[in-house]
């Protein structure tokens, strides 16, 4: 939906929205649906479809996110990041734990390199 600046109150139950223009070209009115189907649910028409004598057929849903979808996204968004942080906790500590092997290892080979030459 439009920003606040961009939408002004017109009655309780419409709204100016100037970015949305109807088919007259005039900014189209935000108004809420009251009836059994769709009570509650936002839509845009044109500001003289109840005005006699006027054609324009601007209709249209609004499609709007549900009113707590910012709390799920900045959950899922705080969840993400933990998740990452984690990950890229984990990859620190293989990579600590590879330097440890790959040093291991290079013992593990000077102790065979000793043992072969005095040793036989």
């Amino acid at each position: 939906m439009s920003s606040g600046s961009r939408i002004s109150k017109g009655s309780s139950n419409q709204r100016v929205d100037k970015d949305v223009l109807c088919d007259c070209e005039l900014p189209s009115r935000t108004r809420t649906s009251k009836t059994k189907d769709n009570t509650g649910k936002k839509f845009r028409v044109c500001p003289n479809t109840l005005k006699p004598g006027k054609k324009c057929k601007f209709w249209e849903w609004i499609d709007e996110e549900p009113e707590n979808m910012k709390a799920i996204i900045e959950d899922t968004l705080s969840d993400f990041a933990d998740y990452l942080k984690q990950v890229l906790e984990d990859v620190a500590s293989v990579r600590e734990e590879m330097k440890q092997l790959k040093v291991m290892i290079q013992i593990l080979i000077l102790l065979i390199i000793v043992k072969v030459m005095f040793w036989g």
